[in-house]
Order: C-alpha cells, then sequence, then structure tokens
C-alpha cells in the first residue's frame, strides 16, 4: 500500500472519531435539555410551601403540652377538653403528591402524622367540662388533605385515626376497658373529600 493511501485512510479515521465525539455530545445536551424542560420550579415551590403549612399546623396544635392547661372544645350539644402532641417533631411527617387533571386544582397532597390525642368524656354543661381531669389517650396517625388552588393551599378535610385508646389506672396507662362517650370532631368526618381522594389513589 502507497504512503498517500495510508495518510487518506488515517484521515478518513480521524473524522469519523470527531463526528462520533460530536453526535455524542450533543445526545448528552439534548437529554440535559429536556430535563430542564420536566423542572416545575411552580410545582417546587408549591411543595415547599405545603411542608412549611404542616410545620406550623403542628407547632399550633402542640402549643399546650399538658392536661392542665388543655382548652375547652365545644362540638354541639356537647363540651370537652383536649389537647394533642406530635412526637415526631415538627418533620415527622410524609406528604404523598398528586397531579390532577385541572387548572383549577392542577395538585393534590395527602399528609400523614403520628399523633397522641388527649381528651377528656363528653359533657352537656361547660362547667363539668372544665373540671373534668380524667383524660383518655389516643394513639394513632392523623391524615390532612390539601388541594392548590390558585396557587394556594387549601386545607379540604382531616381524619384522626386511633389505632389505641388508653386510660389512666393507677398512675398507669391502661388499654381502655369501660365504653366511654367519645366525640367526633365534625373535621374528622369522612365525606366528599375523602372519598374523591380515594378514588384518585384507587382505593375504591
Amino acid at each position: 500500500m502507497s504512503k498517500n493511501k495510508i495518510l487518506l485512510i488515517c484521515a478518513l479515521l480521524a473524522t469519523i472519531g470527531t463526528l462520533t465525539s460530536c453526535a455524542t455530545f450533543g445526545g448528552r445536551s439534548d437529554r440535559g435539555a429536556v430535563a430542564d424542560t420536566e423542572f416545575n420550579p411552580d410545582q417546587t415551590r408549591a411543595e415547599q410551601r405545603l411542608r412549611e403549612i404542616v410545620r406550623e399546623h403542628i407547632q399550633a396544635e402542640q402549643r399546650v403540652t399538658d392536661a392542665s392547661n388543655a382548652p375547652i372544645v365545644r362540638r354541639r350539644p356537647y363540651y370537652f377538653r383536649e389537647y394533642s402532641v406530635y412526637p415526631d417533631g415538627l418533620n415527622g411527617f410524609v406528604i404523598d403528591f398528586r397531579e390532577i387533571d385541572s387548572r383549577i386544582r392542577p395538585l393534590m397532597a395527602e399528609v400523614k402524622i403520628n399523633k397522641i390525642r388527649y381528651s377528656t368524656r363528653m359533657h352537656r354543661k361547660r362547667n363539668a367540662a372544665e373540671s373534668d381531669t380524667d383524660f383518655l389517650r389516643d394513639t394513632g396517625e392523623e391524615t390532612l388533605v390539601f388541594e392548590l388552588r390558585s396557587g394556594r393551599w387549601t386545607r379540604v378535610g382531616a381524619i384522626f385515626n386511633a389505632h389505641k385508646t388508653e386510660e389512666m389506672v393507677n398512675g398507669q396507662w391502661a388499654p381502655r376497658k369501660d365504653e366511654t362517650l367519645r366525640v367526633i370532631p365534625t373535621e374528622d368526618r369522612p365525606g366528599r373529600f375523602r372519598r374523591f381522594w380515594l378514588r384518585i389513589r384507587g382505593d375504591e
């Protein structure tokens, strides 16, 4: 083979290598562009804002830390005292975000938080509730459901599912034995928001 042919072959191989390198680099750039396009800064900010709202909720609910300062709660026609503790702290929650095919409400979120609720029995008279110092302890999970409406989060419901209920016996918490009259707060009753959310998740 002549020297000129050898040089020509080397030149062709170098050209092919350069084109291959350019094609590979271009492919990486295209993939990066697709990733940048899929990134939604508005949704990211909305998710961050909801986490702040949940932390504010936990902090507000935990302003009362013992039975002596438990406020009176009114649930017609009853009165009772109640306060809550969130054992996992301000960041102890899990959020499941779901995109919805709606321009007005593009995003929903289900928040799950471990919660301990202390409450007295129900009373017809307010003064009877004020003097009641016997609290029952419910340990369970609180579920909050939010919708993003016009850029703002709106809470559409809340459910507290108590896994166990205890009463104070001889200075220690023990499983409740008697049938105690309890109250289910209005916001805890499953409604349209719950059924709608279950349909979205495929649980119905």
